[in-house]
């Protein structure tokens, strides 16, 4: 559906996206959201309104903040559109109230502990429970997993890490926690993420806190702000970090994942970079033997 989007494709686009949401009933609020703009994008904005309002009806809602997408401008001043935003914007606020920090952990059977302990991160508008399975290749080389999800709430089981502060927060609570609750070794930590939790776990291992680690592993990363990232660099390369990342040929992040990972390499930070052919901003299928030559790599054998 997205490389259909990007190629500005919108009909073939919406016709994926009506045929993801057959597939997966559900993740509903997803795919209601892609068919509504994509109605849009296509000059059928009565169709978009309809899908959205069909969903809310049955119980599905979206963050303030996804509302401001562009592809539904054709809907803005109307009086049912205007409803359906406040509506779920008093949604959002009763569900911010109570969220809670959470860990998915998961131990290797038939290894020795303490374990080394890889620390992942969703990517954007998702959740813990999603990512937890692109990583799980991990506990067959007798690492545990342990896989974070914090309280900033942008849409129907759709979690973000925008507010950084908040974020280290809770992360800090959250691997204290792990700490506290499994035999895990605190020493031999390796920080991973998908998408925007890749960019999440590079930052965080280059800025050395809240969780010291030994690298990161960043699969398909996003949200990647490396020029504000320079001062960090220098200290991280001081540290023995080192990274691995992967990214697709038509993914629309790799020219900045290309210019990161040249950076990196530059100030004397070891990083690998694997480029996927044919592969947009997805995880790979394969990717279970590339997280293990990822770790290698990572742990400099």
């Amino acid at each position: 559906m997205f490389r259909h989007y990007r190629a500005g494709q919108y009909h073939e686009a919406l016709a994926a996206a009506e045929n993801a949401a057959r597939l997966f009933p559900d993740k509903r609020a997803r795919t209601a959201f892609w068919i509504a703009c994509l109605n849009c994008r296509i000059g059928n904005p009565d169709e978009a309104l309809r899908v959205l309002q069909a969903a809310r009806q049955e119980g599905h809602w979206w963050g303030e903040a996804t509302f401001r997408d562009p592809d539904l401008d054709p809907l803005r001043g109307r009086p049912q559109f205007q409803a359906l935003i406040e509506e779920c914007r008093q949604i959002q606020q009763a569900a911010q109230a109570h969220a809670k920090p959470t860990v998915h952990t998961f131990l290797p059977q038939g290894f020795p502990p303490p374990y080394p302990l890889l620390l992942a991160f969703h990517g954007h508008l998702s959740r813990a429970e999603e990512c937890a399975p692109h990583f799980q290749a991990v506990l067959g080389l007798g690492w545990a997993l342990a896989v974070l999800q914090g309280t900033q709430l942008e849409g129907e089981e759709a979690y973000v890490w925008l507010d950084r502060a908040r974020a280290e927060r809770e992360i800090a609570g959250l691997f204290e926690g792990i700490c506290r609750e499994h035999p895990v070794d605190a020493g031999q930590v390796v920080l991973a993420g998908t998408s925007a939790g890749g960019g999440q776990a590079i930052r965080l291992a280059l800025q050395g806190g809240p969780v010291p680690s030994r690298g990161f592993l960043a699969v398909i990363p996003g949200m990647l702000d490396h020029a504000a990232w320079v001062p960090l660099i220098a200290q991280a390369a001081r540290r023995g970090l080192r990274g691995w990342m992967l990214t697709g040929e038509e993914d629309h992040h790799r020219p900045t994942v290309l210019e990161l990972q040249k950076r990196l390499v530059q100030e004397g930070i070891p990083c690998e970079l694997e480029i996927v052919p044919g592969l947009g901003h997805e995880v790979p299928q394969d990717l279970r033997e590339r997280l293990r030559r990822g770790l290698s790599f990572v742990l400099g054998r």
